[in-house]
This record gives C-alpha cells, sequence and structure tokens, in this order.
C-alpha cells in the first residue's frame, strides 16, 4: 500500500448524456464544470451497453454486461453475477473506504453492493457526514441531479 492515496470521488449521474457544460452545451451546469476544470474530463468515453444496470456494471466491474451477469435493469430483477467484482472491492484492498450516496442501479438492495457506508436517500435528498477519524473515502455517488 502507498503511504499518499489520492481521494477519489465518482460522480455518475443519470441520463445527463454529454449534454452538460463541461462539453461545450449551453446547459449551465457550473458544479460540474467546476469539478471538469479541477479534475478529469473523459472526452473519448464509450458506453459498454445500451442501458443504465449493464453500463454501469461494465464501468465499475470492468466486465462487459454479458460476462458480469448484469443483462438487464437491476430494477428489474438483474444483477451482478458476483458483487465482490465491484471496483470498490479492488480499492477496499488498497485501504479505501466506500460510501454510497444516491442509487447506483446495480441491485435492488443497495446494501448487497458491499459499501461500508450507504445513505439514506428521500427523494433527491441525501445527507452525509464523515469525521476526520474515518480515513480516506472512496465515495462513489449516482445521483439524479447535482448540479
Amino acid at each position: 500500500m502507498h503511504p499518499f492515496r489520492p481521494n477519489i470521488l465518482y460522480l455518475h449521474s443519470h441520463d445527463t448524456g454529454r449534454y452538460v457544460q463541461p462539453y461545450g452545451y449551453a446547459v449551465p451546469t457550473l458544479n460540474i464544470q467546476r469539478l471538469a476544470e479541477q479534475g478529469v474530463l473523459f472526452r473519448k468515453a464509450f458506453c459498454a451497453a445500451p442501458t443504465c444496470s449493464p453500463s454501469r456494471a461494465s464501468l465499475l466491474t470492468g466486465q462487459y454486461a454479458h460476462c458480469s451477469g448484469m443483462l438487464g435493469l437491476a430494477h428489474r430483477g438483474f444483477s451482478l453475477n458476483d458483487y465482490t467484482q465491484h471496483l470498490l472491492h479492488t480499492l477496499r484492498k488498497e485501504g479505501y473506504h466506500s460510501a454510497l450516496i444516491g442509487e447506483e442501479h446495480l441491485s435492488k438492495d443497495r446494501n448487497a453492493i458491499g459499501y461500508d457506508y450507504v445513505s439514506k436517500i428521500e427523494g433527491f435528498n441525501s445527507n452525509v457526514v464523515a469525521h476526520a477519524d474515518q480515513g480516506t473515502y472512496s465515495t462513489l455517488f449516482s445521483v439524479g441531479r447535482f448540479f
């Protein structure tokens, strides 16, 4: 394990596509724009599957949907063959902690994925407080409206 680990913040909005300000569109998304300016912006990204759950499963497991088992939408009963293939388990081995804030669409039961912390959601609202002594968090978001 490395003595210095960068914080990882993964934001995944729902159905925004590329039609947000950092990609040159006139839709004002000031917070997303600021994050893009201070972080990494992918300009050549491709979707591994045509629908939500299989696409996210591919991104977060590194496997095609037909290999991971996520052949359809999680809210319609589809699931990963093995949730330990999720990126958060690889990060955990490197000393990271993880929190899910929002919806990830990989399981009907948000606790089944294996996050250290799963926030309670009420509509589009979720409140999370992390104390400094809780370590480094690899926080994975999937919230529909954060701009």
